[in-house]
């Protein structure tokens, strides 16, 4: 036999073997990048820096902008494996994170987790129970620069989570699907040798059936990490968040309700709040949606008095037109309304693109 004919059956051979290894093993690289311009405002003190009007190229504004990297093994017998790290990044400056140094490089996700028909496990940085909750049932998701529910949870200077959206040192374990029914637990250790931190704890849970899909999550905070200061001991934070939704075909519409409840805490830190958000995404065109929310915190003392006491309104309209299935166009208008003495509001107007790749 000669050679020829000996290397044409062991070529297919080994490029089946690869091909076989490579069916049971992936690597991703992908992220969104979302930048825009606009005239952008706060509410806030008038004639403040708070409440100055800029003109300017600004990143984030539907999604925040990151790349990632992300594996996939099946081991077989229906047992999986996987990685995620990802890192934020800001389009309009080329930098890294959300907030500079204080961030991580990998802060939105460094994680690895395993599958099986009993569920998942994850284990490293995550997005909290509490946050997927929140970007899951408000029309603008998780849009930190217009989404008025993530706004008034978790965006700076207003967000009352005393926590990031992200869990570091996290252990998650979700549940399958079981006939439209999920949940979740979540464990965030402290790691703090002087017990001033100490381990946090988040539960949430689902049930989607057709066009109605409704989703709580819990979570008891006693551990945090830059950019939110740490915590100190006898400092605790209480926040819970339901929400529902339903697609009538003709619109999606959107309602949340929150509370938090703050102990330990001292002067503007130490508050309670209830908050709500009701929203609408309504098909215009084939390929665009108007999008509609207003979200309305309240705030007061936690230890009794008013000097503290206020409602922060927030009321975004934004139409977001998909150019193809990953790049659309947007516009939208916010208008920002924290009721206090002497507080002015803030009208934002603003045209972006974002491309997932």
């Amino acid at each position: 036999m000669s050679h020829s004919k000996v290397f044409v059956p062991l070529a297919f051979a080994t490029m089946g073997a690869c091909a076989s290894v490579h069916a049971q093993s992936s690597l991703q690289l992908y992220g969104v990048v979302d930048i825009a311009a606009g005239s952008f405002q706060s509410s806030g003190t008038e004639g403040s820096a708070a409440n100055a009007r800029l003109t300017k190229v600004d990143g984030n504004q539907m999604v925040t902008s990151f790349i990632g990297f992300k594996g996939l093994e099946d081991l077989g017998s229906g047992l999986k494996a996987g990685f995620v790290i990802e890192s934020f990044l800001r389009p309009d400056t080329g930098e890294s994170g959300r907030f500079g140094s204080a961030d991580p490089f990998w802060s939105r996700a460094a994680n690895v987790w395993v599958q099986s028909s009993l569920g998942k496990i994850t284990v490293g940085r995550q997005g909290t129970l509490l946050f997927v909750n929140t970007l899951s049932f408000n029309p603008l998701s998780s849009a930190f620069g217009l989404s008025p529910a993530i706004r008034l949870t978790f965006g700076s200077p207003w967000g009352n989570d005393k926590s990031d959206s992200g869990w570091s040192n996290a252990l998650t374990y979700q549940t399958p699907n079981l006939s439209g029914f999920s949940g979740a637990l979540q464990v965030q250790f402290g790691e703090d040798a002087s017990k001033n931190e100490r381990t946090s704890y988040a539960v949430s849970a689902g049930y989607v059936s057709g066009p109605f899909a409704i989703g709580g999550a819990w979570q008891t905070l006693r551990s945090a990490e830059a950019p939110k200061p740490s915590l100190t001991a006898g400092q605790t934070q209480n926040f819970g968040m339901l929400g529902v939704s339903y697609d009538a075909g003709f619109a999606k519409f959107f309602g949340q309700y929150g509370a938090f409840a703050n102990k330990g805490f001292a002067g503007a830190a130490s508050i309670d709040t209830r908050l709500y958000q009701v929203g609408a995404a309504v098909p215009v065109t084939k390929s665009g949606k108007l999008l509609a929310s207003y979200g309305q915190s309240k705030e007061e003392s936690a230890t009794g008095g008013s000097t503290l006491d206020a409602k922060h309104a927030i009321f975004t309209l934004a139409y977001d037109h998909w150019l193809s299935k990953r790049t659309d166009v947007y516009a939208a208008y916010m208008l920002d309304d924290e009721k206090r003495s002497g507080f002015k509001k803030g009208h934002t107007y603003t045209v972006g693109v974002r491309h997932a790749f």
